[in-house]
């Protein structure tokens, strides 16, 4: 034997007991702690029953138990004939939280910390991907809990219940089966919750409103919403736990999930190349921001990336290069709902441009007539980037915006947004942004993928041919993964489908792409000069309404 696995013949230095609620606690946790710092080396035989139980002071059923504890932690494993060891890996051992360790309210500082980051991040995805099943098992959970709280029992299980569901909502397996692995360890803070709080129905009340508060959120498909309200929820129990004032848990942040931090995105190539392929008059870049001066149009301070400033006097010198004649500007998220750049560019730029807005539901009819003779086409819904715009707004902005003949267009991931086919009751039509948005990761037979397909089948949506590498797993062009994307788009409605170079391309994760290479990329998804014309011409005449 190896002298790694002799039996330890050196002087332990375990402290004597002094009779702990639980001894056999104790004597796991000082074990615990000499092998996970090194002191017991790995894979070292442990001293006999006897021997730890005469070192330890306590009984030999004491060391039992304690052996039991650390076998189930990972810690040491039991050779039949040889005795005791320390695992090999500490690695490989399992995750545990010790719900019996957890004591005092300031034993669950850690555990909520786990909770805040689990919660925020779990509602945010279910808001996304939830089922309309899903919905309706968290409403008769919270019905359930109403019932429970009038009747003054007991409802722990029942937030659990709420917290299995919403965890199965996020579709993701892993995410959902860790959060049934923690179940019973984060129910704890709950229990002590309750225990450490007037039992009153105010604080019940309370508790009901913070899960209504993120079921409605979930609801409604509001990922931003979900997440402020879950963690407006942990706050709060915290609070009720005594919990006040811990690093990374301000208010502020609360309110702003993820606001702190506004990565400066690079600029576009100032020098395109003039492309191979020659489009036909009159064709129309249908998506492209135009931003700044910042002293004149100042971002919102709510904005999720900072972008240099993108002048329209740069933006037609790239269309003159390319030979677009027509463009449609978007308005970018980080100007919410202050449309001013984006109505101020094409109404210098003439007949030529349109534009697409972001406005809220309390728009009016007299302001939406403005927009539309400076030549404002349709509203923008950004469930990507934030934009001073709400899910919830998507029926109401369709019911005031359908009687000018405007459209919505959505930056949404379509394998992420479950409400797909509710967009097709709506009274106005539906573009999708950049090809829907899916990582090419997942592939075209994604479920949401094929709704958005059936959308453009039925006319009852448009594609937008952009971004590709916004959507690529590759670096540079011609960004082939994309292409099945493309071709499958065109497949399934080439009259709805419209091509875009998204300039001047901000926040993208890839070198720049030049946009002469972008319109020459055009050809290898569409080779045909007559559905190049209709993708370019044709099509983007009917959707934004140019005159011939």
């Amino acid at each position: 034997m190896t002298e790694k696995t002799h039996t330890l013949q050196a002087v332990r230095q375990f402290k004597t007991l002094k009779k702990p609620q639980r001894l056999s606690d104790e004597v796991s946790r000082q074990i615990s702690e000499k092998i996970t710092s090194g002191e017991i080396p790995l894979g070292s035989k442990l001293p006999s029953e006897s021997v730890l139980a005469q070192e330890f002071g306590v009984s030999r059923s004491a060391i039992r138990e304690a052996v039991a504890k650390l076998r189930q932690d990972g810690l040491v494993r039991s050779h039949q004939g040889l005795g005791l060891f320390v695992a090999d890996d500490l690695m490989a051992r399992a995750f545990q939280i010790d719900a019996d360790s957890l004591k005092t309210v300031e034993d669950l500082r850690d555990l909520m910390e786990l909770r805040i980051e689990m919660e925020v991040g779990g509602a945010g995805m279910a808001a996304r991907r939830r089922t309309h099943g899903q919905l309706a098992k968290m409403r008769a959970i919270l019905q359930r809990m109403r019932e429970a709280m009038d009747r003054q029992e007991d409802y722990t299980s029942l937030e659990q219940d709420f917290h299995r569901i919403t965890a199965e909502a996020t579709q993701n397996i892993h995410f959902r089966d860790f959060v049934q692995f923690l179940a019973s360890r984060l129910n704890t803070s709950r229990v002590l919750e309750k225990a450490v709080s007037p039992r009153d129905r105010n604080i019940s009340a309370k508790i009901l409103r913070e899960y209504e508060e993120i079921f409605q959120a979930i609801n409604i498909g509001d990922p931003d919403k979900a997440r402020r309200a879950a963690w407006w929820h942990v706050l709060r129990s915290a609070e009720r736990l005594g919990l006040r004032g811990l690093q990374g848990w301000e208010e502020s942040r609360m309110t702003l999930i993820g606001d702190n931090y506004t990565p400066v995105c690079a600029a576009a190539d100032p020098n395109p190349k003039k492309p191979d392929y020659i489009p036909p008059p009159r064709s129309c870049d249908c998506h492209a921001h135009i931003i700044g001066p910042q002293s004149r149009y100042p971002y919102t301070p709510h904005r999720s990336y900072t972008p240099p400033d993108a002048p329209l006097t740069s933006y037609q010198e790239m269309l003159n290069t390319l030979g677009i004649e027509r463009a449609v500007i978007v308005q970018p998220s980080f100007y919410g709902t202050d449309n001013r750049a984006t109505l101020d560019a094409i109404q210098q730029a003439g007949p030529n441009f349109r534009g697409v807005v972001v406005v809220d539901e309390s728009i009016d009819n007299a302001e939406l007539e403005r927009m539309h003779e400076l030549g404002a086409r349709g509203v923008r819904i950004n469930l990507l980037f934030k934009s001073g715009i709400e899910v919830s707004d998507v029926r109401q902005l369709a019911n005031k915006i359908a009687p000018f003949g405007w459209h919505l267009q959505m930056l949404v991931d379509v394998s992420e947004f479950s409400e797909l086919d509710t967009l097709e009751k709506l009274p106005v039509e539906v573009v999708f942004d950049h090809m829907g948005h899916m990582p090419t990761s997942i592939g075209v037979n994604h479920r949401g993928f094929k709704k958005m397909l059936r959308m453009l089948e039925k006319e009852k949506a448009w594609a937008k041919l952009s971004g590709p590498y916004r959507i690529t797993c590759q670096k540079s062009m011609p960004y082939k993964d994309t292409m099945a994307y493309a071709q499958t788009i065109l497949k399934a409605n080439s009259e709805r489908v419209v091509w875009a170079t998204d300039w001047p391309h901000p926040c993208i994760n890839v070198p720049m792409p030049n946009d002469g290479d972008l319109l020459d990329l055009l050809c290898v998804w569409a080779p045909d000069e007559a559905l190049r014309k209709r993708i370019l011409v044709d099509n983007p005449a009917k959707l934004y309404d140019f005159s011939e």
